[in-house]
């Protein structure tokens, strides 16, 4: 049971936890596995089929409030408290406002003879879902904080998901004309954005940092895919320029000879899975010690992080979550969200100590409109 004090203005604040003094106190964070999960994959796979996968939001929120609870800060257990009827609110709003008048939009101007305008049309949604990808996962986080609690308090963002979006569109743009080299210092932009809007009760997070270090762990992943790249190609062009020869004969009489188009799709599709693989690889360990820089450059009161991740890890962890999916159809898909949290939390140790006593409630609005957008877009698996 939650134990509560009341603070400043009769706003709930924890107690100070037996045992330290009210200067602060030392954090560790772990995750304690507990049974269930796998009785919960499979009613979700079966509901979902029944339901034609509308319970989803549902079977979404069982499985966070399952890991949540596996994760202890100090021995105190999180507790989620979001509810599927929100997210599927949240998601039903996003369709009508957004994704619904796109379909009859585009479907209208088809049925009405203007190709040229529903492509056009396409484009201009296509832009503005781009725009959108930034306040989605900016929305997302803050919902998400909303609805966690240690000891009866939450956290919550207090920033702007509309000015956050457009830094994260202009990342996009940048990262086109530099050919990624804005990716380091921007990646850092938004991360600070992010971290500084989040409270935790009335507590602030804090980020500092400059993107200076991460720029040559970043070069030698950009120019090892250029090799990566150049050399596969070149394998592929030597190593089978006959057949693609013979096979661009063929596709004159593609109609007549299906079986050449079949390859050459096959073809395409190999050499993109391939590309995939290596840019996974590669840029693994530069994602782990972007990660472990950023979790360096965040502090909350008198505590700092580090996160403890390397290339391998990651490497590991996307690997076994792939493999998880496919072996089970999706089914064991609640499994890899815990594979995912736990890696995070075992790797990461926060040093100093939090004054847990100055804590007081969020006072934050609460957002009851769920993550909508970010389902929309479906760039999310937590």
């Amino acid at each position: 049971m939650t134990q509560q004090l009341f603070g400043r203005n009769g706003v709930t604040s924890p107690r100070v936890p037996s045992g330290t003094s009210s200067g602060g106190s030392n954090i560790t964070v772990t995750y304690e596995t507990k049974p269930g999960l796998g009785w919960l994959s499979i009613k979700n796979a079966l509901l979902n089929i029944i339901t034609l996968t509308f319970y989803r939001f549902w079977a979404k929120t069982a499985i966070r409030k399952h890991v949540w609870s596996c994760i202890r800060i100090n021995g105190e257990p999180l507790e989620y408290t979001g509810t599927g009827m929100e997210l599927f609110l949240g998601a039903i709003i996003i369709f009508s406002v957004i994704l619904l008048p796109f379909i009859l939009v585009v479907q209208g101007l088809q049925i009405a003879g203007y190709p040229i305008a529903a492509v056009i049309a396409q484009m201009v949604f296509g832009l503005m879902f781009l725009l959108l990808i930034g306040m989605a996962i900016y929305r997302a986080r803050r919902y998400r904080l909303s609805r966690t609690l240690w000891r009866g308090v939450r956290g919550t963002l207090v920033g702007s998901s509309l000015k956050y979006s457009l830094v994260y569109f202009g990342t996009y743009l940048l990262s086109m004309v530099t050919l990624g080299w804005s990716n380091p210092a921007m990646n850092l932009e938004l991360q600070e954005r992010i971290t500084k809007d989040m409270r935790f009760g009335e507590t602030p997070f804090g980020f500092r940092g400059t993107a200076g270090p991460l720029y040559g762990s970043y070069a030698l992943a950009w120019f090892a895919t250029l090799i990566a790249m150049v050399g596969l190609f070149a394998a592929i062009g030597f190593g089978f320029s006959d057949y693609f020869v013979e096979l661009a004969g063929k596709m004159k009489d593609i109609e007549k000879d299906p079986e050449s188009f079949l390859t050459l799709i096959l073809v395409i599709y190999g050499t993109m899975f391939v590309l995939a693989i290596i840019f996974g690889v590669i840029w693994s360990f530069y994602t782990a010690y972007e990660m472990a820089r950023f979790a360096s450059y965040t502090y909350f009161d008198n505590a700092k992080f580090n996160f403890n991740a390397t290339g391998a890890s990651l490497i590991g962890l996307w690997f076994g979550n792939m493999l998880i999916i496919i072996l089970t159809l999706g089914i064991a898909a609640p499994f890899t969200v815990q594979r995912t949290i736990k890696y995070f939390v075992d790797r990461l140790d926060v040093e100093g100590w939090v004054d847990i006593g100055k804590i007081e409630q969020s006072q934050a609005r609460m957002d009851t409109r769920g993550e909508g957008l970010l389902d929309a877009f479906d760039i999310d698996g937590i």
